[in-house]
């Protein structure tokens, strides 16, 4: 990666500063192109209504920033702060879980905004199906997230204490 980098730099020097500012500017035509592909989904697929696939690679693009973003984010212990006690495991946990139900309460908005209100029975009963697995999907993967940031803590606590 820094090979790929450093070839498309023009400054390789050792200089502190210098890394740092390239890293600023990397950084910033990242958030350009993240922003242009939002901008491009908001305009080509809510306002003009064009067709999925006319959008659907700023959508790619996008979905991969967003990605790369939180493997990053979360590896880097930025996404989720220390967890030293079982109250704040106990407190972030449910924290979780009201974002999750907020999260799967937009998805089911989307859903229902995209396809119309469901008619039959069956259709709410996909809906609910919708709700309960997206939810609980988002869930887990967040609890498991905070459940290894209170471990990695509890760890580094037993080794500075030995």
């Amino acid at each position: 990666m820094n090979q790929r980098r450093n070839g498309l730099s023009n400054v390789n020097g050792k200089s502190e500063s210098v890394k740092e500012k390239e890293r600023m500017i990397w950084s910033e035509v990242g958030m350009l192109v993240g922003t242009l592909s939002l901008l491009d989904i908001i305009v080509r697929g809510l306002v003009l209504n064009c067709p999925f696939r006319e959008w659907a690679g700023s959508l790619a693009v996008f979905f991969i920033i967003i990605v790369y973003y939180c493997i990053r984010a979360g590896a880097s212990g930025m996404l989720m702060p220390r967890i030293d006690t079982k109250e704040e495991l106990q407190k972030r946990v449910k924290q979780q879980r009201i974002d999750s139900i907020a999260v799967t309460f937009a998805a089911a908005a989307i859903t229902m905004y995209d396809r119309g209100v469901p008619h039959t029975f069956f259709a709410w009963l996909k809906m609910i199906f919708l709700f309960i697995v997206c939810g609980g999907i988002l869930f887990l993967l967040r609890y498991v997230i905070v459940k290894l940031s209170y471990r990695r803590a509890i760890k580094e606590i037993k080794k500075k204490s030995s």
